[in-house]
């Protein structure tokens, strides 16, 4: 993992005690492993988490889901696709290197959705200003209010939880 400084610039409400933290691995289980451990192991009390990852070709299907169902099973043996499974809840979703995964990890009590989509949508209108990308009321991302670009889910513990998703970026 590599840990990066907290950014001020451009952010009205930064975070002065999180971490910033980027897998330098782009295997999917090594990547799911991480943010379970964060999860189970981090006293994310005042110091809240944004964990970085891109993971190798792989499909992640959430923790209710039938890969029998929602995946193509002998295609991806085929082409050395990965399957894996998180303990989030949501949809299915394809990862490769063009795609971004973000993870919030925070207390329950401060756990947010939206602020953390805000977030993200701050960042892209600084690097990206020309994009309309604009959020939607079931937490996805949506590019010129029709393509989506990310997908959520979460995980909700005893006393902490997460928020993760992707962003598409070009896969």
């Amino acid at each position: 993992l590599c840990n990066h400084q907290v950014p001020a610039a451009g952010f009205k409400q930064t975070v002065k005690n999180g971490l910033i933290l980027q897998s330098v691995s782009n295997d999917v289980y090594q990547n799911l492993a991480v943010e379970d451990w964060i999860h189970d192991h981090m006293n994310l009390e005042g110091k809240p988490i944004l964990f970085f990852w891109r993971n190798s070709p792989s499909v992640v299907i959430g923790r209710h889901q039938n890969p029998w169902q929602e995946c193509n099973l002998n295609l991806m043996r085929e082409e050395g696709i990965k399957l894996a499974r998180r303990r989030s809840g949501g949809g299915t979703v394809y990862h490769d290197m063009g795609n971004i995964n973000l993870t919030f990890f925070t207390t329950k009590k401060k756990y947010d959705r939206m602020e953390n989509l805000k977030l993200i949508l701050r960042a892209l209108n600084a690097v990206q200003p020309q994009l309309d990308v604009q959020a939607t009321k079931r937490f996805d991302l949506l590019l010129d209010g029709q393509f989506k670009i990310s997908g959520t889910a979460s995980k909700i513990g005893r006393t902490t939880a997460y928020h993760h998703c992707t962003l598409l970026c070009s896969t």
